[in-house]
């Protein structure tokens, strides 16, 4: 539906940005550029390095859990204090739910209506498709069907269409979330004991964790903490969880000799001269040859890059002064520093900016037809040549350093960047932007970020630490994969051919000639499961991928029924490359071990098929090769190989070079 992929003029700027500075430390300049050109493609490589570093997603030994006995038994004694203190007042009520649901919708209709053209605003509205909310709200039907309606409508105010990051569209599903809570608590008479039901078994659940929680354990805990957070209750319990389950989820490093090789590169320009000193015009050209450098810093709390340009200046200049004419040659260095910071934050510059410079002329020529006015000039440029030198090196350094500090600062204004469209679509999808924790080392920087929402946890788990240095390493924990696409795919019916779309932007296609004729004329489509719809479990140098659905339809064959659809996977090198390898068939499991009919079981094969194409034999089994135009010149074309790949204590880590 293109119409709803419109942009409204409200919905320019997501916030400041990590990455917006542009390129830093540019291409190599040719002789014809100016110096007005040369810095800024110096400054326009910052970004895109960096852009890269966080595009790109021998191990000591296994790291331990942090789940300890003291965590356990104060998390119990909260526990005990929440259930004495539940409120029922802190309950979201049903009615007030519905009244402000209805008074967002109006409220996001009046925007669309008064921000955007007629057209568009009528195709955002039948996208939205609110009727069958209201009419059921209006109605006066059961809580069940509005809240069904409800479940219907945040299906569509999720995903990844440009515009479902509007704040209009955020309040709206904010509401709409809440009125389907508000529907789980509608029995008054129940839902404080459906409350203290929870706690209770999470008294068990904490008490059972392993020091390393399993994948189910975590799964579990997490959906109280949902439970108990959409409930109003507890909240002094959820801070704490928040707190003991902390841990960074999310880790990307990239080395020092990564960082100079898309920075550094050589300054090679030419520009011309024009200025006037002391009475004399000047006219010629000055050629500035160097070297831009990036340096890490240690820092603990933000990555510092410490850049530099080295240059030497060549001049050859001429002045006119009345009718004399007087031949210079210039000589000069100069070299100018400055930190780039990254944090939380965004991109900073320290205010700090060493400058050191030193600029030598040489009249050789004094050009007149009279010998006598020639003499004169010789005596007079003697004698202003000291403050001449003194003013053309105070307007060399002041130069350099506007046009440094300008490129750097401008550059942090300008064009949305990488990180500014992952913002974006983090909000179409009902996800919170990660915290970060950045830090540079001797060698290494890193970006630790913890994924979740305000009713999602991290881990107890710190992320396995590497001795060797990779040009680039990812470690991704199994609780950013549940907590980024838990929001987006529970309870979501996904079909065929939007399946076949997501494997060709993958660059792989479903494998035809596995399906009957029958199959490819019937496309199936899967209800994702509620909790946990996606599995992806690293341990013990294994990892396990897969699907949790509720329901799989066929042609005219349906299968209702709790299934696990998943594969194993594990590291095997060949030729110096690290790929994962799956480890036998698909499988296709049933929680709760009902027999299946005649018709479900040769379902169930059909199922396994399907899914044979979506979990490949191999993967990243190929090079990783940069395109021939990526805006980096110095990463165009270059091909990466996995180097190392383990799965284990739940954190499963990639490195390439």
């Amino acid at each position: 539906m293109a119409c709803h992929r419109k942009y409204l003029p409200s919905a320019a700027c997501c916030g400041s940005s990590l990455l917006s500075l542009g390129y830093l430390a540019g291409v190599r300049v040719t002789r014809t550029q100016t110096a007005s050109q040369t810095l800024p493609m110096i400054m326009q490589r910052i970004g895109f390095a960096t852009a890269f570093f966080l595009s790109f997603f021998c191990m000591q030994s296994s790291v331990s859990g942090q789940l300890s006995d003291a965590d356990k038994q104060r998390l119990v004694s909260e526990i005990d204090v929440a259930v004495s203190q539940i409120d029922e007042g802190r309950f979201p009520d049903f009615q007030t739910s519905c009244d402000a649901v209805l008074r967002q919708i109006d409220q996001t209709k009046a925007y669309f209506q008064s921000s955007t053209d007629p057209a568009n605003a009528r195709a955002w509205i039948a996208y939205l498709a609110v009727e069958p909310l209201v009419d059921a709200i209006n109605s006066d039907q059961s809580a069940v069907a509005i809240g069904l309606a409800a479940r219907k409508l945040r299906v569509r105010l999720v995903g990844f269409a440009a515009g479902l990051e509007l704040p209009a569209i955020g309040e709206l599903r904010a509401s709409v979330e809440t009125l389907i809570t508000s529907v789980v608590f509608r029995d008054e008479d129940r839902r404080k004991e459906l409350i203290a039901g929870q706690l209770k078994s999470l008294v068990e659940l904490v008490r059972s964790m392993e020091a390393n929680p399993t994948p189910m354990q975590i799964t579990r805990l997490a959906a109280v903490t949902r439970v108990l957070e959409s409930s109003g209750q507890a909240t002094d319990l959820i801070a704490s969880l928040r707190q003991v389950f902390d841990e960074p989820n999310v880790a990307v490093v990239v080395s020092e000799a990564m960082v100079q090789e898309a920075i550094e590169r050589e300054v090679d320009e030419t520009r011309p001269v024009r200025d006037c000193i002391l009475g004399t015009r000047i006219m010629g050209t000055a050629s500035l040859d160097g070297r831009v450098t990036a340096d890490l810093l240690p820092s603990a709390d933000d990555a510092r890059i410490y850049l530099t340009l080295d240059a030497q200046m060549q001049g050859r200049s001429i002045g006119y002064n009345r009718s004399v004419r007087l031949r210079t040659i210039s000589n000069g260095q100069v070299a100018i520093s400055r930190e780039v910071i990254l944090d939380r934050d965004g991109v900073q510059f320290s205010s700090d900016i060493p400058l050191n410079a030193s600029l030598a002329s040489r009249i050789t020529a004094i050009e007149h037809p009279l010998g006598l006015v020639r003499k004169i000039a010789k005596k007079k440029a003697a004698q202003q040549k000291p403050q001449a030198d003194q003013i053309a090196l105070q307007k060399f350094r002041n130069q350099v350093r506007d046009q440094f500090v300008g490129e750097t600062e401008n550059a942090v204004g300008g064009e949305p960047s990488a990180l500014d469209r992952a913002r974006r679509v983090l909000k179409r999808l009902s996800l919170n932007e990660p915290l970060q924790r950045w830090s540079t080392s001797e060698d290494r920087l890193s970006l630790q970020a913890l994924f979740r929402r305000r009713d999602q946890l991290g881990t107890v788990t710190p992320r396995p630490m590497v001795d060797e240095c990779y040009p680039v390493m990812i470690q991704i924990h199994e609780s950013a994969l549940d907590n980024a696409f838990s929001p987006v795919l529970a309870g979501r019916t996904v079909r065929e051919n939007e399946l076949d779309q997501l494997l060709a932007k993958s660059g792989r296609q479903a494998d035809a000639a596995a399906t009957t004729d029958e199959e490819r004329e019937s496309p199936f489509e899967i209800d994702f499961a509620r909790l946990r719809p996606i599995i992806f479990e690293a341990r013990d140098d294994t990892l396990r991928v897969g699907v949790r659905g509720t329901r799989f339809l066929q042609g005219g064959r349906e299968l209702k029924q709790a299934m696990e659809i998943t594969a194993i996977y594990a590291p095997v090198e060949k030729d110096g490359i690290v790929s994962l390898v799956r480890q036998g068939d698909v499988k296709v499991d049933f929680p709760g071990g009902r027999r299946l009919t005649v018709s479900q079981a040769g379902l169930r094969r059909t199922i396994q098929k399907k899914f044979s194409s979506v979990f490949p034999e191999a993967v990243l089994n190929q090079t990783l090769q940069i395109p021939s135009d990526a805006k980096v010149e110095a990463l165009r074309g270059r091909v990466f190989e996995p180097q190392m790949i383990v799965a284990q204590d739940g954190w499963f880590t990639i490195a390439v070079r």
